[in-house]
């Protein structure tokens, strides 16, 4: 595994049991990777945590093939328009 995927995989386990960004960072360093700072964190908090609920294939998406924010957005907007056409 790769250390920025492991940092991503850290990153949604932390946002998702609702850490605050001291004790994500802290579980960071312990695993030997870099601590993000407030706006990536609120981002993971906010947004990513939100989109990939319940969708393996986002998550997949996100952690192993580090995809943008835009990206995932772009994908349920897709998604909810083919589910209006039919």
């Amino acid at each position: 595994m790769t250390t920025s995927k492991k940092k991503r995989k850290c990153l949604l386990a932390c946002a998702r049991k609702g850490y605050t960004l001291q004790i994500t960072n802290l579980h960071l360093k312990k695993q030997c990777l870099d601590p993000v700072n407030t706006l990536e964190w609120n981002l993971w908090i906010n947004y990513y945590v939100d989109i990939v609920r319940n969708d393996p294939y986002l998550e997949h998406e996100l952690i192993d093939n580090n995809r943008s924010l835009s990206w995932l957005n772009n994908q349920i907007h897709s998604r909810h328009k083919k589910q209006a056409l039919s």
